[in-house]
């Protein structure tokens, strides 16, 4: 997570504002914690991936 942050602080910055927006964050979700999730063996076998995982929370989160 501590990267997920920095890494759009660095987005923000870049793009000449001062605060991070929500279009950070759902740029940079994937890249910064796919590697975070650990599919299990009932996950694995039903052919989700990390990537759809992490989508369907930014989507929950969205509806918000």
């Amino acid at each position: 997570a501590q990267t997920l942050i920095l890494a759009a602080k660095a987005r923000a910055f870049l793009n000449k504002r001062y605060n991070v927006s929500y279009r950070d964050i759902q740029e940079l979700v994937l890249p910064s914690l796919r590697h975070r999730l650990i599919l299990n063996f009932e996950g694995e076998a039903s052919g989700i991936d990390v990537d759809m995982i992490l989508k369907e929370v930014l989507e929950r989160v969205e509806g918000k």
